[in-house]
C-alpha cells in the first residue's frame, strides 16, 4: 500500500493469484466447494508470525460483533476473514494492489464471507472513506513502503470514530542500519521507508491518538523465524504446496526471505505491536 505505482507492481508481479491458491488447496485434498477461512490460513496471513500475530492483535483491540473494521494494507484478505469469522466483525480491506483486492474478494466468496468483508483498491494516504466511520483501524506489515507516515496516521485518525482504536503490527527500522534487499516489501531501498520505533510512536501521537499499548516483538519474530526454517528444513508435509508468500511473490521469495532473516537477526529491522485510541 503506497502512493507509488511501482510498489503495487512489486506486489502484483506474479499476476492472478486465486487460481494458484485454489490449485494448491486441491492438491492438498481440500474440497473447493466446502472451503473454510481456516483452510486459507496457511496462504493468506502475509506477515511474520502468521495467524498467531493476527489473534494477538485482535485480543488487544477486542473487536465486538457487528463493529466495522478497516484493514489498511489488507493483502489478499486473511486478517479480514479471520476477524469476520472469529469476532463477527464487518471488515473493509484496503490495498493499493488491485490483484490483491480482487483475490481477497474471490476468496471471501469461496468461504461464504462476502457479506462480512469488502475490499477496496485505493491509496492509504487518501482514503476514499467518510470521517469517523470505523470502530477500529487495523494494519499489519503495511507501512514499510510509505514515506509520508504523518499523512498516513492522520488519515487513520480521521476515519476512526471517537473512542475508536488503532492497532498496528509493523516492521520498523532497527538500530544496525538498512536491511538487505530485496525483501518481501521492496526490491530495492528506493521503495522501502522504514522508521525507527520511537519515530513511529511520535508520528502516531502527533495525529492526536493516545497510546494504550506498545510492545517490541522483535525477539518473538526471531524465534518464529527459526521455527519456520526448522520446519522447512524438515521438508514439506505430504500434499502441502508452497507457502502463501511464495505463491504471492514467486521465485524471488527465497532470496527475499533470506534477506529478511539476515536483516532481522542483525537488528536491521524491528517488529512492533501497538494500540492507540482516539479521544471520545
Amino acid at each position: 500500500m503506497s502512493q507509488l505505482p511501482s510498489v503495487a507492481q512489486h506486489y502484483a508481479r506474479e499476476g492472478a493469484l486465486t487460481g494458484r491458491i485454489l490449485s494448491t488447496l486441491t492438491a492438498e485434498g481440500k474440497d473447493l466447494d466446502r472451503l473454510t477461512a481456516e483452510d486459507l490460513s496457511p496462504y493468506d496471513q502475509f506477515h511474520s508470525r502468521g495467524h498467531q500475530a493476527t489473534a494477538e492483535l485482535a485480543q488487544l483491540l477486542n473487536p465486538q460483533t457487528g463493529q466495522l473494521v478497516l484493514d489498511l494494507g489488507c493483502g489478499i484478505g486473511g486478517p479480514a476473514r479471520w476477524l469476520a469469522t472469529h469476532r463477527g466483525c464487518r471488515v473493509v480491506g484496503l490495498d493499493l494492489t488491485e490483484v490483491y483486492c480482487r483475490t481477497a474478494g474471490e476468496l471471501s466468496a469461496r468461504v461464504g464471507l462476502s457479506r462480512q468483508t469488502a475490499f477496496v483498491c485505493a491509496d492509504g494516504l487518501a482514503l476514499p472513506l467518510a470521517e469517523a466511520g470505523f470502530d477500529l483501524v487495523w494494519t499489519q506489515h503495511a507501512a514499510m513502503n510509505i514515506a509520508d507516515k504523518a499523512r498516513l496516521y492522520r488519515e487513520v485518525a480521521r476515519v476512526l470514530k471517537p473512542g475508536g482504536r488503532f492497532g498496528l503490527y509493523d516492521v520498523m527500522a532497527g538500530p544496525a542500519g538498512a536491511p538487505y534487499f530485496p525483501v518481501p516489501w521492496a526490491s530495492s531501498a528506493e521503495w522501502s521507508h522504514l522508521t525507527a520505533p520511537e519515530g513511529v510512536r511520535e508520528t502516531v501521537l502527533a495525529s492526536g491518538l493516545k497510546q494504550r499499548h506498545w510492545r517490541d516483538l522483535t525477539a518473538e519474530a526471531k524465534v518464529w523465524s527459526e521455527k519456520a526454517v526448522a520446519a522447512q528444513t524438515a521438508g514439506p508435509k505430504p500434499g502441502r504446496g508452497p507457502s502463501g508468500p511464495a505463491i504471492i511473490l514467486g521465485p524471488s521469495f527465497a532470496e527475499m526471505v533470506a534477506n529478511l532473516r539476515r536483516s532481522l537477526f542483525e537488528d536491521r529491522i524491528a517488529v512492533v505491536q501497538a494500540v492507540f485510541e482516539k479521544a471520545g
